[in-house]
């Protein structure tokens, strides 16, 4: 697992929880299982594009909020 599928984990899990979702409630806005969006937090499975865009609608983000590296 490399530093930037860590970052973007973390920011999965702090914009579902800056939008007051539980995992459970993410996974049905999105698709997914709650075990799904476990995994994505806990860095093991990379995000794709078009699941940054499904997740950052659903918690209200800018889809750059995932794909940009923090400086």
């Amino acid at each position: 697992m490399d530093a930037i599928t860590i970052n973007t984990a973390k920011r999965v899990k702090d914009a579902r929880k800056d939008a007051k979702l539980t995992q459970t409630e993410l996974g049905k806005r999105i698709g997914k299982s709650k075990q799904w969006v476990s995994e994505l937090e806990r860095g093991n499975i990379k995000l794709s594009f078009e699941m940054a865009v499904s997740i950052s609608n659903a918690c209200d983000k800018t889809t750059e909020f995932f794909c940009h590296e923090s400086p």
